[in-house]
């Protein structure tokens, strides 16, 4: 039988707060399901630096993470609700309705009801961080051409959206002698799972070009935003994408509005990067559309106040992303006051103007939805566009990249309706066969370190794994641990703080946060 235990973590570190009030930490979250009775035991830590009382809620998929509902009233008794105390806590599940081969998970989430500082998430974007995961990504990432390097981008996302415990999709569709592959990670919201943000980035390229900035620089935005906001449960789901085949024809994007998504969401905006990085302060160094001054007059004339520098991200929607838009701008003016940004309403879908619907966000206007291209300008600022030469170094500029995603952050944060607060899952297969469904288990043990005790029928070797928050894989050993046996991790080399811990035995995967004193 096949076990898989996902836990997810948030920990907001009190040297990137300050004195702000932190959020709450679940660890050692654990599910027992008792599949006869159809019941399960919950156990579970909850850490709070101001002790304040916090509100829990428990949820319950059949569908293995991809939609949840809440557990109340008889179904669930013990620490749940409002108040309940940091501490090692625990609740009881009933009424669960188990069958052969089902995929099942629990979500808890616990909200101290506090205010979000979404100024102190803004700041923990970290120019360095996009600009490693650039030096990784850079590279041609095309069908032919680049078919390695894409394979490698490809599974560096998927390991991302896994890290951080989202439900991820691989939606795939045939293109010539292709499988094209858009990679879908959702957080689903915890009381509006049917109202949808996205942020998205194409990840492919033209044949001949690494594509640092197209689209690169998109990407590891949008990895980033992954990375810093899914660490926080939200009302509303968050969806993180990466398209492919953009540069064939928006052929990913536009599979997905067709095709991806289902019938009973709403899509309440969508923020799409198409190329992020480009910056000058010299003069003439951004040109503009043939007709542009017809249609946006006041933008061309701040260009042409500002002596046609490329030194401002442009944000583009539709007639029907006004909302989107203004909520852009005015996040960039509140959190990132020194992001200089244009605003660009096209009428319609954009039709009359072409060069601004040359990314994916175009099938979300062609379908009505909110969408906003946020662009560098591509061929109209960077001379490297679609060649050889769309490389990092010396070429972007990753303060203006940061900022960016800083603004982004900051806007979908509140689209979202994020909260102060933190979740954790757990997900589990029920056995086909009639046997028994329990797994060989294991205890963690704080030592003063990390240990871990096996039971009695958990005999087999291990692999485990302890990541940082980021994703990094710091610890890989594999152990041999006898029934009953005790073995020490290695962990005295790091710093105090949350990790994230994997399994690997032959029955499966346990993964979960862990907290290193």
């Amino acid at each position: 039988m096949k076990h898989l235990t996902t836990i997810v973590c948030s920990l907001l570190l009190a040297t990137s707060l300050g004195a702000q009030n932190q959020a709450p930490v679940i660890s050692n979250f654990l599910v027992q399901p008792d599949v006869p009775n159809n019941s399960a035991t919950l156990s579970y830590t909850l850490n709070d630096a101001e002790t304040d009382p916090l509100e829990v809620t428990v949820q319950f998929s059949t569908d293995a993470g991809k939609t949840f509902s809440n557990l109340t009233g008889t179904s669930i008794s013990g620490d749940v609700g409002f108040p309940v105390m940091p501490g090692s806590r625990s609740a009881s599940c009933t009424g669960l309705n188990f069958i052969p081969g089902g995929q099942y998970s629990f979500r808890i989430i616990a909200d101290d009801k506090q205010p979000f500082d979404i100024q102190a998430l803004v700041n923990e974007v970290d120019s360095n961080r996009l600009r490693q995961d650039l030096i990784f990504v850079e590279g041609i990432r095309h069908r032919t051409t680049g078919l390695a390097h894409l394979n490698e981008t490809r599974d560096s996302l998927r390991h991302l959206f896994e890290n951080a415990g989202l439900y991820f999709e691989n939606q795939t569709f045939n293109y010539t002698n292709t499988t094209g592959q858009n990679l879908i990670a959702t957080l689903p919201g915890t009381s509006a799972a049917e109202k949808v943000v996205i942020v998205d980035a194409h990840y492919d390229t033209v044949n001949n070009a690494p594509g640092a900035d197209d689209n690169g620089s998109g990407t590891v935005g949008m990895m980033e935003i992954t990375r810093l906001l899914s660490r926080y449960p939200s009302k509303k789901s968050q969806r993180y994408i990466g398209f492919d085949l953009e540069e064939s024809g928006l052929i990913g994007s536009t599979r997905y509005v067709t095709t991806g998504i289902p019938a009973n969401e709403q899509i309440e905006g969508v923020f799409n990067f198409e190329m992020i990085g480009y910056w000058s302060d010299q003069p003439n160094t951004q040109t503009l559309p043939t007709g542009f001054g017809l249609l946006f007059p006041l933008q061309q004339q701040a260009v042409v106040n500002n002596q046609y520098r490329g030194d401002f991200i442009t944000n583009v929607g539709s007639a029907a992303s006004q909302s989107l838009l203004l909520l852009f701008s005015s996040a960039a003016q509140q959190y990132v006051p020194e992001l200089k940004v244009i605003s660009l309403e096209v009428p319609g879908n954009g039709s009359q103007v072409p060069d601004l619907r040359r990314s994916d966000h175009a099938p979300f206007w062609d379908s009505n939805r909110k969408a906003l291209m946020l662009t560098d300008g591509a061929n109209f600022r960077n001379e490297c566009y679609h060649t050889a030469g769309d490389t990092l170094e010396d070429k972007l500029n990753f303060t203006f990249m940061s900022q960016v995603v800083k603004a982004t952050l900051a806007a979908m944060a509140q689209l979202v309706e994020i909260q102060h607060a933190d979740w954790a899952s757990s997900s589990f297969e029920i056995a086909s066969a009639a046997t028994e469904p329990l797994p060989c288990g294991f205890r963690l043990v704080q030592t003063p370190g990390l240990g871990l005790q096996a039971n009695a029928c958990f005999t087999d070797n291990i692999t485990v794994e302890l990541y940082d928050l980021k994703g990094t894989l710091l610890v890989q050993r594999a152990l041999y641990i006898p029934a009953g046996g005790f073995i020490e991790l290695p962990t005295a080399h790091l710093p105090s703080g949350a990790y994230a811990l994997k399994i690997r035995h032959a029955s499966g995967i346990y993964a979960q946060k862990v907290l290193i004193p």
